[in-house]
């Protein structure tokens, strides 16, 4: 499979089996693997000199300040990211979201569209993200009238 990539669009794959046959389709791009400290990231991306950089099982390990942080220095040296994770909450960083189950392309779309898919997300051992559940679990009661993808908007808005 020969996956096309976009400027300028933030892309999360994500899949229950991340294996050498996935990998294969991002052979053009510089990959960083999960076992890169934050201080060896940080300085990567500060050094790094393409559009698009692409993040194996990378944010798994690192606190949600220093996350931010990344995502903060990636949008500040306008370069794009491939995250690829077998985290659902990860999807939450990217506009763009692609699915697979083992080697299987499930879906792919918007974040927002593929989100709003929980039952083939949960067919294929994926919930939603919890700031997504929530969301949509208080749009059931009325207690909120859109699904909110970031905490600090919901948080924000259950206060007003």
């Amino acid at each position: 499979m020969n996956m096309q990539f976009k400027d300028n669009i933030n892309y999360t794959i994500l899949s229950n089996k991340i294996d050498t046959n996935l990998m294969t389709n991002f052979l053009e791009y510089q990959v960083i693997e999960d076992n890169v400290d934050y201080e060896e990231l940080q300085e990567i991306i500060s050094n790094f000199t393409k559009k698009t950089i692409v993040f194996k099982e990378v944010f798994r390990k690192l606190s949600n300040s220093r996350k931010k942080k990344i995502l903060d220095l990636l949008k500040i040296r306008k370069i794009n990211f491939i995250n690829i994770t077998s985290n659902i909450e990860e999807a939450l960083y990217s506009d763009y979201i692609i699915v697979f189950d083992k080697e299987l392309l499930v879906m792919e779309g918007s974040k927002e569209g593929v989100l709003k898919e929980e039952k083939i997300l949960k067919r294929i051992g994926f919930g939603l993200p919890f700031v997504v559940d929530l969301s949509v679990q208080l749009k059931l009661y009325k207690v909120l009238d859109k699904v909110y993808f970031d905490m600090e908007s919901l948080v924000k808005d259950l206060w007003n």
